[in-house]
């Protein structure tokens, strides 16, 4: 991709969210390009979708958080309608972006949606998952955990409050939802950390 342009998309990543930061784009991105190699993706639309899926950064606990891939494929066709990329092309962009959301939980349409799907998802497991996830708890002025019932065994789990009721909620529900076997090969590494994390967690509580 042009870089001049690469720089233009970069200069909406400074909003003070390392959970969705300009190095997020750049491992979504990496993952991406590892992704299509082996399973010959088309980089031309893949690309600028990884770049541009978290252009608009809604807060988890906001009321518009549901709109926010929406929000991201308007603003990403507003970005590239002076590229080289077609209308049909910029068209087939902004399917991919509102097709990654999780919450939305949209079937893929293309293989270049299941990979994005796949990189954001990896983003969000192993260590640097661990990291993010302290980071979204922290935002939303979340406590680590529930005092009396820490793994919500005899309550309803309410991750907004308790962020490790985020686990449970979501975390360990990503692998599931990969698309590709190459994404759920690493997936498996990344569960691995998540379930050792976990127990390492319980044994301190």
């Amino acid at each position: 991709m042009d870089q001049e342009l690469i720089q233009t998309f970069k200069k909406h990543y400074s909003h003070g969210d390392p959970s969705h930061d300009w190095l997020h784009i750049e491992r979504v991105v990496r993952t991406c390009k590892e992704l299509a190699n082996e399973l010959g993706a088309n980089l031309k639309t893949l690309l600028p979708a990884a770049y541009l899926h978290d252009v608009i950064n809604i807060p988890k606990d906001s009321e518009l958080r549901s709109k926010a891939a929406g929000l991201a494929a308007n603003k990403a066709s507003e970005l590239l309608k002076d590229s080289d990329l077609t209308d049909e092309e910029i068209q087939e962009i902004t399917t991919i972006i509102l097709e990654h959301s999780y919450s939305a939980n949209l079937k893929p349409s293309s293989l270049e949606s299941q990979i994005l799907q796949d990189a954001d998802k990896l983003d969000g497991m192993g260590a640097i998952g661990v990291m993010r996830w302290t980071t979204c708890g922290a935002k939303m002025k979340s406590t680590y955990y529930h005092a009396n019932d820490p793994w919500g065994e005899d309550r309803e789990l309410d991750d907004k409050s308790y962020s490790l009721d985020h686990f449970e909620k979501k975390l360990l529900n990503l692998y599931g939802r990969l698309n590709t076997a190459p994404a759920k090969i690493e997936g498996e590494k990344r569960m691995a950390f998540f379930e050792s994390f976990l127990s390492q967690l319980k044994s301190e509580i």
